[in-house]
């Protein structure tokens, strides 16, 4: 398995696993063995921690930018020492300094979080990290390595201290079967509705466009699909569109698009839909408690602009969408 790069690169991915490993914040011997190691994962010539090597089949499934946490004062090697000293960390609430970063979280819209279970909970330097970097209104999926005990109260403690928008479901996995958790990993991503081709969606071209509503002017763009390519032909279109649960404004179409592969029962904050069973064009501005749909909705484009100011608006509004002058 080939390490990947910490930290936001040229790739036009949102995506960010970010991780806390025992292997990279520890002051491990020169000889270490890897082998009887339950942080250590020995692959071909090299050695990652089991915490990390998940994050790799993460990133290998959707893509995205992989960052460790990394504390300025490093761990000890010694099991009986740590555990001592993450106890002290939890007793007395104490957040591990990291260390300096050029990680630039505003780019992102879904932040993986992992880290290894320490205590039934996170390691304080999650903690840290959540402190320093507001993943507020972002989508957040937990991912963690365990002993046996699974994932403890972890899942809650992060979607506490993320602030996220929403938290999907995380994964836990014991030491032992990381080196063969692959189709585990895939399985889950699958489950909880991100597929292999995430990378290549948040890759694709766009075409900029404006949303009016009244005297408030809006940035987004159009992607260029074959779905979006036929709406874009009755720009500009303008469609009477209602509220509805706190978390979008729909509006009835009158013409009939005949591209509609690519439906889900999920949205992402700013999305702009098309909906077959219902006819309708939808802006998704904020995620609830339920998050999932009861029809199908095939993404054409999103808002870039602040989506707060659809919080309020009234409950009925002409909306119209135009390409960018």
């Amino acid at each position: 398995m080939e390490p990947e790069g910490g930290g936001k690169d040229q790739s036009a991915s949102n995506i960010l696993i970010v991780y806390f490993s025992r292997w990279g914040n520890t002051d491990y011997p020169d000889d270490v063995d890897a082998a009887t190691s339950a942080s250590i994962v020995p692959d071909g010539d090299g050695r990652y921690g089991t915490t990390e090597y998940i994050a790799n089949m993460i990133a290998n499934e959707v893509g995205g930018d992989l960052h460790l946490i990394e504390t300025v004062t490093p761990y000890t090697a010694d099991f009986d020492e740590l555990r001592d000293v993450n106890h002290d960390e939890m007793g007395r609430n104490y957040l591990p300094e990291l260390k300096e970063s050029n990680l630039d979280i505003a780019g992102y819209e879904m932040v993986f979080v992992g880290y290894p279970v320490w205590a039934a909970d996170v390691p304080q330097a999650v903690l840290s990290f959540l402190n320093e970097y507001d993943l507020s209104g972002k989508t957040v999926i937990p991912f963690c390595t365990h002993d046996g005990y699974g994932a403890g109260h972890s899942y809650q403690t992060i979607a506490d201290a993320s602030h996220a928008a929403v938290s999907l479901d995380g994964i836990a996995i014991e030491a032992k079967d990381v080196p063969g958790a692959q189709d585990t990993v895939s399985d889950w991503l699958a489950d909880i509705g991100i597929s292999g081709s995430q990378e290549q969606d948040v890759a694709r071209s766009e075409t900029a466009i404006q949303i009016t509503i009244g005297d408030i002017t809006l940035d987004g763009v159009l992607y260029d699909t074959p779905l979006a390519e036929e709406i874009k032909a009755y720009f500009p279109l303008t469609i009477s569109m209602s509220g509805y649960g706190g978390r979008e404004y729909y509006g009835g179409v009158d013409f009939y698009p005949e591209n509609l592969e690519g439906g889900q029962k999920n949205f992402e904050n700013g999305d702009i839909t098309y909906c077959e069973a219902h006819h309708n064009m939808a802006i998704f501005y904020a995620q609830t408690d339920h998050p999932d749909l009861s029809v199908d909705v095939i993404p054409i484009g999103r808002v870039t602009s602040d989506l707060a100011v659809f919080e309020n608006l009234d409950s009925r509004e002409e909306i119209t969408f135009s390409l960018a002058q």
